[in-house]
């Protein structure tokens, strides 16, 4: 589930998307006395890195504190406040054991954060849902004053300086510098940008590291390239000092060998769009490529605020971009890739997006995949998440309703119970669907609001018709994932390369 969101739990995490994963700790049978507990687990999944700066193997599986309030509910019930606790202890939520083998509706809310609906029927104990967290949980507030002056050994001047870090992930542009600085570059720590939860203090003992990357403009493809890098002597920031930094610089480049985003992929988009393809967006749809945090984790985490540096219209990765272009780049230039990120996995992101207007909102439709090189060396294009399609809202009273049709604003009558959302998927052998988020937004005075998230593993949803204020505008905001191939059994933790997604607006409609 993508970044719409992440904690607490989101002001941590910073999005609201939550993937699930498998049990990673020995099943206690007797849980207060009691044998064989129904439930299911909701925790923190954490990615962090060995004391050397290498990515650590093994991922952590933490219970979220604070703890969300949850409710539990049979997919035509109403929720029952008193029915479900979260267990601070290991996560775990109890289910009656009329829930197995039934759909039932899970909800939680995290701190500060819209509900989060999950409707699945979930099997015996696999039900198990993460936020993914890349960087140590424990984080020190940033000290004030706290940064880096680095000049690098071996060059003159800089063009698009930025410092990142790894380990508590980063990225900063350097808006200060001109040329007439030369080769030192003042940075600080205030400028950065978490790429996955709260900014917080670097600690060198934890793995965490900085490093300085100098981009230029290719004059052939105009792809902003990584020109060189610098390994800094350490990440630890003190208040009040900017760390004097002296480091090596490497200016070598190597080749990104990957195959070009054929114009197949641009008419799939709008073939499967239908009715509500308008406009295909050639300067916002990007290719990069980059070192990712992990490849054992779900492929769209990174912070909307790391999407909005990048100029991503979509979510994007938790990673390190030494390459960005536009998508139709047919061969990529050479790019410097440092060695401080050599033992991350390197991918190759690209999205694709089609943009409508409607009551003063810009809606962004598209799909979006991340590549791992292949064992031979190079990518693969591919976009494996199929697309969602053909959406029809059963109404209490009015029906059938198309949002997939001519206009926007669609009656559909009043909301005096509950509605169903039902759509299909490309039917195509090679692609996959493994869930789906389905987004209910509002729209007041051109402001799109986020009012509850969905999760669902069939292409089907039931709204609570309370939710919808007469005359209020809505749109739902679909999308698809592959990557979670047990998804269906309510495990979602195996992770699977290439990972996909496609996000689609349906019409924006109201109820009366």
């Amino acid at each position: 589930m993508r970044c719409v969101a992440g904690a607490s739990l989101l002001a941590l995490v910073g999005c609201n998307q939550v993937f699930g994963i498998a049990p990673t700790r020995p099943y206690d049978a007797s849980i207060d006395g009691v044998i064989d507990v129904p439930h299911v687990v909701l925790d923190w999944q954490v990615a962090v890195l060995l004391a050397s700066g290498a990515p650590d193997p093994t991922m952590m599986f933490v219970p979220i504190d604070p703890a969300p309030k949850v409710r539990i509910a049979l997919l035509d019930r109403p929720f029952d406040v008193d029915q479900a606790t979260y267990s601070s202890d290991d996560g775990w939520i109890r289910i009656p054991r009329d829930y197995l083998n039934t759909t039932w509706r899970l909800e939680y809310t995290l701190a500060g954060e819209v509900p989060h609906e999950v409707q699945w029927a979930p099997e015996d104990k696999q039900g198990h849902l993460a936020v993914p967290v890349f960087g140590h949980l424990q984080r020190d507030p940033v000290p004030t004053g706290g940064g880096y002056t680095i000049t690098p050994s071996g060059v003159a001047s800089f063009s698009l300086p930025r410092v990142f870090t790894t380990g508590l992930w980063t990225e900063a542009k350097v808006n200060n510098y001109v040329p007439s600085d030369g080769a030192t570059i003042d940075f600080d720590f205030f400028n950065a940008t978490s790429l996955s939860g709260t900014k917080g203090r670097p600690d060198p003992a934890l793995g965490d590291r900085a490093l300085l990357v100098d981009y230029v403009i290719d004059g052939g493809s105009g792809c902003r390239v990584a020109a060189g890098s610098a390994a800094l002597a350490s990440a630890a920031i003190q208040p009040g000092v900017h760390s004097v930094q002296t480091p090596t610089w490497d200016a070598g480049r190597k080749t990104v060998a990957g195959a070009p985003v054929d114009f197949k992929f641009v008419t799939r988009l709008g073939m499967s769009l239908g009715k509500l393809e308008s406009m295909f967006n050639g300067p916002s749809s990007t290719l990069m490529f980059g070192a990712a945090a992990s490849t054992d984790m779900p492929g769209f985490a990174a912070t909307p605020a790391e999407s909005s540096l990048l100029g991503a219209l979509l979510p994007v990765p938790v990673m390190q971009p030494l390459l960005q272009c536009s998508y139709s780049v047919n061969l990529l230039p050479k790019v410097a890739q440092p060695m401080m990120l050599d033992a991350f996995p390197h991918v190759l992101h690209v999205q694709l997006i089609d943009t409508r207007q409607a009551l003063g909102v810009t809606f962004n439709s598209g799909m979006e995949t991340v590549l791992t090189s292949a064992a031979a060396g190079g990518f693969t294009m591919a976009f494996p998440a199929a697309i969602p399609m053909h959406f029809l809202l059963a109404t209490p009273a009015n029906g059938s309703v198309d949002l997939a049709g001519d206009s926007d604003q669609v009656g559909v009558g009043p909301a005096s119970g509950p509605l169903d959302l039902t759509f299909t998927r490309e039917a195509d052998a090679d692609l996959r669907a493994d869930y789906y988020d389905v987004v209910l937004h509002r729209i007041a005075s051109g402001v799109l609001t986020t009012e509850r998230i969905y999760t669902v593993t069939a292409p089907k949803v039931r709204i609570d018709g309370s939710l919808l204020v007469p005359g209020a505008d809505y749109v739902f905001e679909v999308r698809s994932y592959k990557g979670h191939p047990q998804a269906q059994r309510g495990n979602f933790v195996p992770v699977d390369y290439p990972y996909g997604a496609a996000i689609v607006f349906t019409r924006t409609f109201k109820a009366s």
